[in-house]
């Protein structure tokens, strides 16, 4: 194990933990794990906590609510009223004009006036925000930091809170499929994760289905890597197409390497006196990449110069080092070894690992070796040879990005060889599809587009199954990985 500095040491900084779904069976498990994890997820599992105490005292919070209550949303928050969690639930107006409130502390669930939001910002102790606007306190959400708040639609947030409350509070378990087959009824993003659970699930049961991953943004730092492995490990995932900072951070948690929670505390400027990189409200200390930057040269070492290679044999080369020298750690790409998974990444000069690698390079030259040639169409031929192969292929999209973009890119890849040099691959589109990401399409990056643009260059088969779930994977893949791995081995 990499040691801290005793600077370091003093910071007193909190581990955290890669979310395991096999020790977790009920909706309060995820989310219990989620707490220890980053980013969106650790809001749904800090405010679960925090909501956990705060009902459990004397004084109730109250709930500050503008929509319908004759909605399914409205009569959940009902019956969270009626079980005794919360004193009242108040529109916007009325907390406003109450001349003193007795609550303390409030949940503030969906939008408000601007006609009422002294009141509501100034008033309570304590207020937690649940909505997918990004509106708190002034102040209260800064670079890195997000205490009480969920942000995401409360149609989806609302009944994961209410069933961990249920849980911890009142012993009532809920089992994840009985869990999404009830977001359904909620509508918004709850009635799309339950489409985009079902639709996964649909793919990775189809016998015929040759499934392609594809991940952009910093889930494995996220402590997502674990749910990765699962779906590796049940058959899942026939090729995994990341970023570099994914395969890097996720090699860090490979070798028993921790991240930290950051403490805004501590200014940036300390952060990099000390040594430790922020990644938004997480830690990786430099010590661990230097512990990586070992191991990876030692494999690189052995790379003979003479011939091109690939990333996906250099991601294989690190899989069996880490199935050979940590047996008892758990990483993507061990797993993808030994389910003989190629990992591919398309960018790969911008990552910790494509760092390595160059830096790798100089010293060869110094030594008057012959370089490392990182060749990517050896990569391309990986990608057109599973899917002119394949008799279906399906897609689960994490992200936008050159992951997403370079593995979907290979329908139109076959159509243009096909025309241009007049040959006869097979002209294989996507036909299943389930793509989790938050981006509007209006903002015209690759994160925001859809599937059905997709279809207009030949990349989804329009005959196909496609789902957009449009939210922060952190808090929705859980719970759609769990229900597939559960119904798929039921």
């Amino acid at each position: 194990m990499v040691e801290l500095n005793e600077e370091v040491k003093k910071l007193h900084l909190e581990e955290l933990e890669p979310l395991d779904l096999s020790k977790c069976h009920t909706v309060s498990d995820i989310v219990q794990g989620m707490s220890h994890c980053s980013f969106g997820a650790r809001m749904v599992g800090e405010v679960a906590n925090t909501l956990e105490s705060l009902i459990s005292r004397e004084n109730k919070p109250a709930i500050i609510y503008d929509g319908k209550r004759n909605t399914h949303l409205g009569r959940l928050l009902e019956r969270m009223k009626a079980r005794g969690w919360f004193k009242t639930i108040v529109l916007p107006e009325t907390y406003a004009n109450k001349k003193r409130s007795p609550e303390k502390n409030v949940v503030v669930i969906g939008l408000f006036s601007e006609r009422h939001e002294d009141a509501i910002y100034k008033r309570p102790e304590r207020a937690i925000f649940i909505n997918q606007f990004e509106i708190a306190r002034p102040g209260q959400v800064r670079d890195g930091y997000f205490p009480d708040v969920i942000f995401t639609d409360q149609r989806y947030a609302i009944p994961i809170l209410f069933h961990t409350l249920e849980e911890r509070l009142d012993g009532r378990q809920i089992a994840i499929p009985e869990f999404i087959e009830e977001l359904k009824k909620y509508g918004g993003l709850a009635y799309h994760v339950a489409k985009g659970a079902e639709n996964f699930l649909k793919m990775v049961q189809d016998k015929n289905c040759t499934k392609f991953l594809t991940i952009s943004g910093a889930m494995t730092i996220a402590k997502m890597g674990l749910i990765f492995c699962d779906l590796i490990d049940a058959g899942m995932v026939d090729y995994v197409a990341a970023t570099g900072a994914l395969m890097a951070h996720g090699l860090v948690e490979s070798v028993g390497l921790k991240h930290y929670k950051y403490d805004p505390k501590y200014s940036d400027d300390e952060l990099a006196d000390l040594k430790l990189n922020r990644v938004t409200d997480t830690l990786e200390p430099d010590s661990n990449l230097d512990h990586i930057e070992d191991i990876i040269n030692k494999i690189l070492d052995i790379i003979d110069g003479s011939k091109p290679t690939s990333p996906s044999v250099l991601h294989r080369m690190i899989g069996v080092h880490l199935s050979e020298n940590y047996p008892n750690e758990r990483g993507i790409l061990k797993s993808a070894y030994e389910k003989n998974v190629p990992v591919v990444v398309p960018a790969f000069v911008d990552s910790e690992l494509g760092n390595d690698a160059y830096t790798h390079n100089l010293k060869r030259l110094k030594e008057g070796r012959k370089k490392i040639m990182m060749d990517m169409e050896l990569d391309t031929k990986v990608l057109l040879d599973l899917m002119t192969n394949a008799i279906l292929a399906g897609i689960f999209t994490i992200g936008g990005g050159v992951p997403r973009n370079n593995t979907q890119n290979v329908a139109p890849l076959i159509e243009i060889i096909n025309n241009r040099l007049r040959l006869n691959l097979k002209q294989t589109m996507f036909f299943y599809g389930t793509r989790m990401a938050p981006d509007a399409m209006h903002y015209g990056h690759l994160g925001g587009c859809s599937y059905n643009e997709n279809k207009s260059w030949r990349k989804m088969d329009l005959r196909g199954s496609f789902v957009e779930v449009k939210g922060d994977a952190t808090k929705i893949l859980p719970f759609i990985a769990k229900y597939a791995l559960e119904r798929k081995a039921a």
